[in-house]
């Protein structure tokens, strides 16, 4: 399972690069999805089909902190806590509110600095919001 997207560096065009190619396989699937990549600061690209519930902007930015939070994908926490019989709550003390252990987070290194950022998928099932990412951006892992 992917955790993390291991870069020798990243901009703003880079991101435009990824986000684009997440969009173009979701529409070559026929999929509706919600992208967003963030620095570790602001968001750099953002996308959300159309017809998708006004939620999805809450997915994205709980996903992407669940990543952050722990530098790894979020649905790779997601199994680190159901294998460690733990939650996000009880265990690390985090809201609900604004973290959810669901996969589609993925993120975002530059090797020699560190975590950078995250790039985040909403609207399949979580496997499948994290499989996109991976699929669509194998050039880059």
């Amino acid at each position: 399972m992917i955790r993390e997207i291991l870069l020798d560096s990243f901009d703003n065009s880079i991101a435009l690069d990824m986000g684009l190619k997440v969009i173009s396989q979701a529409r070559a699937e026929h999929k509706s999805i919600a992208v967003s990549i963030d620095r570790l600061n602001h968001n750099v690209f953002k996308f959300v089909a159309d017809g998708l519930p006004e939620d999805k902007h809450d997915w994205l930015r709980r996903k992407a902190n669940v990543a952050i939070r722990f530098e790894e994908s979020s649905i790779g926490v997601k199994e680190d806590l159901i294998n460690g019989n733990m939650s996000l709550t009880g265990t690390f003390g985090l809201d609900e509110k604004d973290y959810v252990a669901k996969g589609g987070a993925i993120p975002l290194k530059v090797r020699g600095a560190g975590l950078i950022g995250v790039i985040t998928v909403s609207g399949l099932s979580d496997t499948e919001d994290h499989e996109l990412i991976v699929s669509a951006l194998s050039e880059y892992l």
